[in-house]
């Protein structure tokens, strides 16, 4: 009976850390992680974004059709207060008992950065909400299956502190006239 041959056993050579072999492999390992990175940060963004719009959907009057300026400035500042119920529990929570340190820390850190956030785009640029006050992207909204999928369909706009300034003065100003006219019609 023949012997079988031999077959060589090839061992994996040791690639040296200055080749050409080893910089494209590090080329190739910090491309997956920078991909990784860019999918993490746009699924972070989505959520938020998914979450932004499932407040302003159970939280807008469906029996409209459609909002003003000042109306949508109102909605989103109660959306800005969605957290104070958190922030007020966390705060009970660290007053009742005898612990040294405080509970829910970094979940308090987070509320108010976010909070202060929001609240200083509300102030300067504004804060992107959805469309409520174009009757044909107010209509959409409210049929808005709920799903991320659907987010690019969804037109925003950008909602300010000078919006419910605004309509504070007209409507300081139409009641000072509405004054007037009754006095002169009652001459």
């Amino acid at each position: 009976m023949p012997k079988a041959p031999k077959v060589p056993v090839r061992k994996e050579k040791v690639v040296h850390p200055n080749s050409r072999k080893a910089a494209y492999v590090n080329k190739q390992v910090s491309r997956e992680s920078r991909v990784l990175k860019s999918k993490a940060d746009t699924t972070l963004k989505q959520e938020q974004l998914q979450q932004k719009l499932l407040w302003f959907h159970s939280n807008m009057d469906s029996s409209k059709t459609v909002y003003t300026k000042h109306e949508l400035a109102e909605l989103t500042s109660s959306y800005l207060e969605r957290f104070d119920e958190q922030l007020e529990q966390i705060s009970i929570a660290n007053s009742v008992g005898s612990r040294q340190g405080k509970q829910h820390v970094s979940r308090e850190t987070a509320i108010n950065i976010t909070k202060e956030k929001e609240t200083q785009q509300f102030g300067s640029v504004g804060v992107e909400v959805p469309d409520l006050i174009n009757g044909k992207a107010f209509s959409y909204f409210k049929s808005w299956p709920e799903e991320i999928k659907y987010h690019p369909n969804i037109k925003f706009r950008k909602s300010k502190r000078t919006d419910l300034k605004e309509q504070e003065e007209s409507g300081q100003d139409s009641g000072e006239d509405n004054a007037e006219e009754n006095i002169e019609s009652d001459d």
